[in-house]
């Protein structure tokens, strides 16, 4: 799909700063200035009286924060600009953002007996100034980096997902059409069902594969995939479903329930001439939701495709989720079982 690969391409090159809104980049923020701050003291705790290590520190934090949520305010801004350009901006509001926060605490505390007085504001503030400047430019640099990282690792995934789509659609599709022509004479309206069903899964395969959806609307997915199996198939195929008591409006990357069904029916099923049951349940685990697909072990063949499937799984897995996330796979006497754990979050789309 070469409009999936340019978006792709798109999300490779167009990196934004983040936008330092959610609570966890505040507190890396504050986390970051505060060790900034402690190594500037280490070195002058010989001039500096014990009574205002603390408030120094105080202070330090403060302007991480403050010059965090500037950036904040701006996300829109930032949003409709360039890299290079999104970035430098980012980079001039922090130091416009120290250069308002320091004036203001230099002339407060110098008000109330605590601050540099009149003679010693412009020094107070260059040095906040400058200090701010060098370490938000180096955590601006690391992040640009780290974003930049990501967004490639994104753009691969995407290209992963491509690259599997484009080697299971045309037997897919094949059979799919096969199955319609031969529903049209004798069951149009069950045909017309086929269709429908072909489009949509045709549709929700061209989603990007970095952006969640709703446990819902993958279930959705993996079911009309079924059904047009099972046209196919006949009683060679049986499913069982016990997913009632998975939240709906759980957060999932889409396409990661189809291609184990794939799996399940292309090498368990189908090339077993009795056919056998896929069997599909899942379960709440603490913070995790877990899926387990079971299907029967078909005849020795190659399963190059399967072993792509499990491996651009695991490796989006990884980029959206880390280590919290996991696909495990076990060959028990004559099944063999797939087991998805992801992290229990509510989408944002409902």
């Amino acid at each position: 799909m070469p409009g999936l690969n340019e978006d792709a391409h798109d999300a490779a090159r167009v990196v934004l700063p983040p936008s330092f809104c959610h609570w966890r980049a505040l507190t890396g923020v504050a986390a970051v200035a505060l060790l900034a701050t402690s190594l500037v003291l280490l070195g002058r705790l010989d001039v500096l009286a014990p009574g205002r290590v603390l408030p120094v520190l105080a202070y330090g934090v403060a302007m991480g924060v403050f010059c965090a949520l500037a950036v904040c305010v701006c996300r829109a801004l930032l949003a409709r600009m360039s890299t290079r350009g999104a970035w430098v901006t980012g980079w001039v509001v922090v130091v416009i953002a120290s250069l308002a926060l320091s004036y203001g605490v230099g002339v407060v505390g110098s008000v109330h007996g605590a601050g540099p007085g009149p003679e010693g504001l412009a020094m107070f503030m260059l040095q906040s100034v400058l200090a701010t400047a060098i370490v938000s430019m180096a955590l601006l640099r690391y992040l640009f980096i780290r974003s930049q990282w990501r967004a490639e690792m994104v753009a691969q995934a995407d290209a992963r997902v491509q690259a599997l789509q484009a080697r299971i659609r045309p037997h897919f599709l094949f059979n799919s059409l096969n199955t319609i022509a031969s529903l049209i004479h004798d069951d149009p309206e069950s045909a017309e069902r086929a269709t429908e069903d072909l489009a949509d899964l045709f549709h929700g395969s061209m989603r990007r594969a970095d952006q969640s959806i709703p446990l819902g609307d993958e279930l959705v997915l993996a079911r009309k995939y079924i059904a047009m199996e099972k046209r196919r198939l006949g009683d060679r195929l049986s499913v069982k479903w016990s997913v009632d008591g998975l939240p709906e409006g759980a957060s999932v990357l889409p396409m990661i329930l189809q291609p184990l069904l794939e799996n399940a029916v292309g090498h368990g099923v189908g090339p077993r001439p009795e056919g056998g049951e896929v069997q599909v349940f899942g379960r709440i685990e603490g913070q995790n939701l877990v899926i387990t697909i079971s299907n029967p072990v078909g005849p020795p063949r190659d399963h190059t495709g399967a072993g792509m499937a499990l491996r651009n799984i695991r490796s989006r897995l990884a980029l959206a989720h880390g280590s919290r996330a996991s696909l495990l796979t076990n060959l028990d006497g004559d099944r063999f079982y797939a087991v998805l754990t992801v992290p229990h979050v509510e989408s944002s789309r409902r």
